[in-house]
């Protein structure tokens, strides 16, 4: 296993491994569930690289060091985290200097709240012990919040040499695809969930040590929804916006990037998701499992960042500088994206993709982007990405549209 992600299987773990089996050289192992694991080993195709399998479990009853000692990089799809033993691995992994990735959505409440409480008390219980150590602990490798953090680093970056206060605007244009099953468990799990009632309107609550100078923002989103944007229309809250929202403020910090974020989803993204669920018999019977193949296979998904840099922006003037970025994917987002991007980010943490992490980059608990460098990781094989300027964009610089093929 050395060198190598080893892939805690769930659903999304299974499409994980899949990517991961095609990669040629590569010395991998999964574990979990012995039933379980033989399924997903005998159903992998095209396969470069066969895993080892390793019988194991997170509820306390092994020590999961003892298959973690050799290995450079975990990755888990295990979720919800706060339930199905998500700390043992990552403390684990914290204390033996092994990198590591999750696709951790802890959010949403079934009282219709945002709750972070288990990236939060990560962040407090094992960011210092993971700098000791040197791993590097990347929270959230999945749809949420790898496709939000990525977008707005791609803007941000062709801004750079600006310097001062930055504006940013996060808008989610379409998501056809499932719900994570993870995402109905975790709804489930927060019913016993219990944390300080401060967190839940902190827009700062994963970034805990941010400075003053840092902390543009007072609510959450941004701004309050559904609200007219000029420019834009009618703008709704985003399903995924108060969590998206709260780990790229977390990257901003770790990046020292004064931003102010908006997150938000256009008022037709809805009415077209309802649409494609609708169009694909057995979506909705088969939430709590893997997704149906027509799901799987059909899914697509727009999000689209804005950055602007102008003191005359950020008292509603017009901006000097502006950075558009158009993310845009082919495959449910919730599993295909979140699965890619899971084994993508094992990959760049094990070292299999050369220039992938930030250099001097010293151990801690990270998001996606204040950890990997965005050309690096997404413009991989795997993501067909292409990039091309977007015509008649005048008075804007370092413009691409970035699509997924």
């Amino acid at each position: 296993m050395t060198g190598c992600p080893t892939a805690q299987d769930g659903c999304v773990g299974h499409f994980a491994a899949g990517h991961l089996a095609q990669q040629g050289n590569l010395s991998w192992a999964v574990a979990g569930n012995r039933s379980h694991l033989d399924a997903v080993v005998s159903g992998l195709t095209d396969v470069k690289s066969k895993p080892e399998v390793i019988v194991a479990s997170l509820d306390n009853s092994s020590d999961p060091k003892t298959w973690l000692k050799d290995t450079t990089a975990v990755i888990t799809a295990a979720g919800p985290f706060s339930i199905h033993g998500g700390e043992v691995l990552l403390r684990a992994a914290a204390e033996l200097g092994v990198h590591y990735a999750d696709t951790s959505d802890e959010h949403r409440g079934t009282d219709g709240t945002w709750r972070f409480y288990w990236q939060r008390w990560m962040i407090d219980r094992y960011n210092q012990r993971a700098q000791d150590s040197g791993a590097k602990m990347v929270l959230s490798s999945g749809f949420c919040v790898l496709a939000g953090d990525l977008g707005a680093q791609l803007a941000l970056r062709d801004l750079s040499d600006v310097g001062g206060d930055l504006r940013l605007d996060a808008w989610l244009e379409g998501y056809n695809g499932g719900v994570s099953a993870g995402v109905i468990h975790t709804a489930e799990a927060m019913k016993k969930a219990k944390f300080p009632k401060e967190w839940e309107t902190d827009p700062y609550v994963l970034a805990p040590n941010a400075s003053a100078e840092l902390r543009k923002d007072s609510k959450v989103e941004g701004m309050r929804y559904p609200s007219w944007v000029s420019g834009e229309g009618l703008m709704v809250s985003n399903i995924f916006g108060p969590y998206d929202a709260r780990l790229l403020r977390r990257s901003f910090v770790h990046l020292k990037q004064a931003v102010t974020l908006r997150v938000g989803a256009t008022s037709g993204m809805y009415p077209k998701w309802a649409a494609f669920i609708a169009e694909h018999p057995g979506s909705w019977s088969k939430l709590t499992q893997c997704p149906t193949d027509s799901v799987y296979k059909d899914g697509s998904w727009w999000y689209r960042f804005r950055a602007m840099a102008a003191s005359g922006a950020a008292s509603g003037g017009a901006a000097s500088r502006v950075s558009q970025v158009l993310l845009s994917g082919h495959g449910d987002p919730g599993y295909h994206f979140t699965a890619l991007g899971l084994a993508e980010t094992g990959l760049c943490l094990a070292g299999k993709t050369p220039g992938c992490l930030k250099q001097n980059t010293p151990g801690g608990v990270y998001t996606p982007m204040s950890a990997l460098e965005p050309d690096v990781l997404m413009l991989g094989e795997s993501y067909g990405v292409v990039q091309m300027p977007l015509p008649g964009c005048l008075n804007m610089v370092c413009i691409y549209n970035y699509i997924y093929i």
